[in-house]
């Protein structure tokens, strides 16, 4: 089936159904993007706080050794 069938069938449905073909759309492309992306997110995010934990750690070092 082409992409032009599938437009056409879609555009043939009832309200409801073009709603229910468009959420199974997004799904689809939640899971896609949760499997593709994801996992970097996640991973640079990680990092980003660890960066910000050693920051802070510092901030605290010399905030008690100027006292």
């Amino acid at each position: 089936m082409t992409t032009e069938e599938v437009k056409a069938a879609i555009k043939d449905l009832s309200v409801s159904d073009r709603r229910k073909v468009a959420l199974y759309i997004l799904e689809l492309e939640k899971d896609r993007i949760k499997t593709t992306v994801g996992p970097q997110l996640e991973e640079d995010l990680d990092s980003v706080a660890k960066l910000m934990q050693n920051v802070f750690e510092k901030l605290k070092s010399a905030i008690k050794d100027g006292k």
